[in-house]
């Protein structure tokens, strides 16, 4: 009698088969295995300026979603220059767009480009002017949220060379527009001290 010998079967995965369009990049991991945490920027610096200009003039700062300037039919007169100090403005508007940004902090310096009047004098005025903070949605109108009083300020030291550093807690969205009357022909540099991103894809 002829023994047949036993046949051990072996099975071979199949190969996945090749992706279309297949990524050649892959993320790197820590060695923790997660993605690395890309740190949040503390503080960011805009300057406006009415150069040239003889009235005071409306500005509306962010409102990326233009909810603000389309709910209310609002073009700002081409003389207001706005120019991100620590990175360019339209840097800093498309990525409020996708991550909202917390602050409690705003510091205001003014600068009069007129000779014949001291910053003092402009910068007095100025932070006398509120700010107004605007939200919108797909559902209504613009509407008005809060106003920040910049006159407040923190203390009564707060002035010094015309400098102004005042507290307010507020959430800039893609929604979001502050607006507020800028004196004519002068600089106001804005300091924001962001707290947090919210939203942040990594």
């Amino acid at each position: 009698m002829l023994r047949q010998a036993s046949q051990r079967r072996v099975v071979v995965p199949n190969k996945p088969a090749a992706m279309i369009n297949r990524p050649t990049v892959v993320p790197t991991v820590e060695a923790g295995g997660s993605l690395p945490n890309l740190g949040t920027d503390k503080y960011f610096a805009l300057k406006v300026s009415t150069a040239g200009l003889s009235e005071a003039v409306k500005v509306v700062l962010f409102d990326g979603g233009r909810g603000y300037q389309l709910g209310f039919n609002f073009a700002m007169d081409p003389a207001v220059n706005i120019i991100g100090l620590t990175a360019q403005y339209q840097f800093i508007l498309n990525d409020i767009v996708h991550n909202a940004t917390f602050f409690d902090v705003i510091k205001q310096r003014v600068v009069s480009l007129d000779p014949q009047i001291s910053n003092d004098q402009v910068a007095l005025s100025q932070f006398a002017r509120p700010i107004k903070v605007y939200d919108s949605s797909k559902g209504s109108e613009p509407r008005l949220l809060k106003t920040i009083y910049p006159d407040m300020g923190i203390h009564e030291g707060q002035y010094q060379l015309s400098i102004n550093t005042f507290s307010d807690h507020t959430i800039i969205t893609n929604r979001t527009a502050l607006v507020y009357e800028q004196e004519p022909d002068c600089e106001v540099l804005f300091g924001i001290y962001q707290k947090a991103e919210l939203g942040r894809k990594q």
